[in-house]
């Protein structure tokens, strides 16, 4: 009998590099809370204007979404 298959996405491997997004992706980017303009630090974006507000980064994909 097969077994079931999760559908659960993996998880990040310890350890793995941060993909490093390009220069004119950062200068599109903006926080959505502040405005401000994103930079990377390792797998997360900070805003420039309040460096409380982080944004992490999965497989290359930033996720721009504004704590509730």
């Amino acid at each position: 009998m097969p077994s079931a298959q999760s559908s659960a996405a993996p998880s990040p491997t310890p350890g793995r590099a941060a993909v490093a997004l390009s220069e004119n992706l950062l200068e599109i980017l903006r926080c959505p809370v502040s405005g401000s303009t994103l930079r990377q630090d390792g797998d997360q974006l900070i805003a420039t204007s309040d460096p409380s507000l982080r944004y992490a980064i999965e497989r290359g994909v930033p996720k721009l979404l504004a704590p509730r």
